[in-house]
């Protein structure tokens, strides 16, 4: 102020901004980021002791970034987990953003890596879980197991990392499900692995959908759960059932998704596979395994069901014959889960005629999505009894003669399946099928003889 005396006002000026930069010191922004590399040593104890992590017992929670130009978070005790809480640990392109070696038990969750060499690279360890993480950026794999058996990888997104989303490296016996794998050269990748897990994946725009060295591994849930969702994948769903040959849209593949001779998903996801969420259950679909069924005897149906919300419910299954009910039952299914219901179709008081099958599932408390909740099958006839086959095989003709005798003959003393199920036609209980072709079915059909509907 050269010189001149300070006036009153530049002094209240100067103190208010003194004041403000003790303000800020004491409250104010804080550094968002820490450095690394973090420690969380066998003992339990954090170092550096000032790392942004809040220790209860054996849940760490991180309570700012971490950025480190090695490892992010080196884990060295067993049975502890790691609360990300949507926290980032970026990296400056080396090092592991979660290392484990020789640990077990581990759970990680809610964290994002960016730009480390791994995301969470685990070796010789087992039993641990990586869950709901968003894992990006790395320059080798997003999440690489090596020597690591037993392990479970869920609902996680891995994406746009320069090698494979998920690497398996003489790791066996791990589940990897229900996670967002997208971007990356690989999105799985398989070398000196076996009798892993693989199903509930959605695996989108990847180089390389998944690679393997032809030792077995399992990749899809089995029906109806079904696999994995492959964005290349270029089948069509026109059918459905365990062998995908019913009439009727199930969304699963009607061919298998090849990965190598040893590894197929024989039920590829014709969507992305959404994660269990509110209140939402479905009828997935309706098998009748007899296209003819005599008048008056009865025809064994499945109905395959899902609850695809993430609360246990009970709910009614109903089956009809065009729009006619003619049975229910009730079924339980926690979250998540799938089921099959067996159903005794007695034909008795119905026409001869060609019926359309169909299922539905009772809308259950809090369920706003009912678009599955319905599903339309193939058809089924009703027919004089014997009459099991036609010039088409497995299509009635009307008529009892040496065709239908020919057909249970040639299936004689097979079990069903995989024999053709309209040679079942009694068992012990007269009209219901008893699961094998023997001499009842064929006295049934030998007696029907030279019977007509025409």
């Amino acid at each position: 102020m050269n010189g001149e005396k300070m006036s009153k006002t530049d002094r209240m000026v100067i103190v208010i901004l003194i004041f403000l930069c003790l303000l800020a010191a004491t409250f104010g922004v804080r550094p968002a980021n820490a450095s690394g590399p973090v420690y969380i040593r066998a003992d339990g104890n954090v170092e550096p002791p000032e790392a942004p992590i809040q220790r209860n017992e054996d849940l760490y929670t991180l309570t700012a970034n971490i950025t480190s130009a090695a490892d992010g978070i080196v884990i060295e005790k067993d049975g502890i987990t790691i609360e990300g809480n949507g926290h980032t640990l970026q990296g400056g392109v080396v090092g592991n953003a979660f290392y484990l070696y020789g640990v077990s038990n581990v759970t990680i969750r809610n964290t994002r890596t960016r730009g480390f060499n791994y995301g969470m690279y685990l070796e010789s360890t087992s039993g641990n879980i990586i869950q709901g993480n968003d894992i990006a950026e790395s320059t080798y794999d997003g999440i690489s197991l090596y020597d690591a058996p037993n392990n479970i990888v869920l609902f996680n997104r891995i994406e746009d990392n320069d090698w494979s989303g998920v690497g398996l490296y003489y790791s066996s016996d791990n589940n990897i499900t229900g996670n967002y794998i997208a971007g990356n050269y690989l999105g799985v990748s398989v070398l000196g692995s076996e009798l892993n897990s693989m199903f509930h994946n959605t695996l989108v725009s990847n180089t390389n959908q998944a690679s393997s060295d032809n030792l077995p591994n399992t990749w899809d849930n089995g029906y109806p759960s079904g696999g994995n969702y492959w964005s290349d994948y270029s089948g069509v769903d026109t059918r459905c059932g365990p062998n995908q040959d019913y009439p009727g849209s199930d969304g699963i593949g009607d061919t298998p998704y090849t990965i190598d001779s040893e590894n197929t998903d024989r039920y590829p996801l014709m969507n992305p596979w959404i994660p269990p969420s509110g209140h939402d259950v479905a009828v997935i679909s309706a098998l009748s395994y007899k296209t003819a069924i005599g008048q008056g005897y009865s025809g064994n149906i499945t109905v395959y069901c899902a609850n695809r919300g993430e609360y246990a419910e009970t709910f009614n299954i109903t089956l009809y014959s065009d729009t006619i009910p003619f049975a229910s039952k009730t079924v339980h299914l926690e979250g998540g889960l799938t089921a099959n219901t067996a159903f005794l179709w007695n034909t008795t008081g119905f026409a001869k005629d060609n019926y359309t099958l169909s299922a539905s599932a009772d809308t259950v408390p809090g369920e706003t999505n009912t678009t599955n909740n319905n599903f339309t099958g193939g058809w089924v006839v009703v027919v004089i009894v014997g009459d099991i086959t036609g010039p088409i095989a497995g299509v009635p003709d009307g008529t009892v003669n040496m065709r239908d005798i020919g057909l249970v003959a040639k299936h004689f003393a097979e079990t069903v399946p995989p024999a053709q199920p309209n040679c079942d036609l009694t068992g012990s209980t007269r009209g219901v099928p008893d699961g094998k072709i023997d001499m009842r079915d064929v006295g049934t059909v030998a007696s029907n003889f030279g019977k007509t509907s025409l």
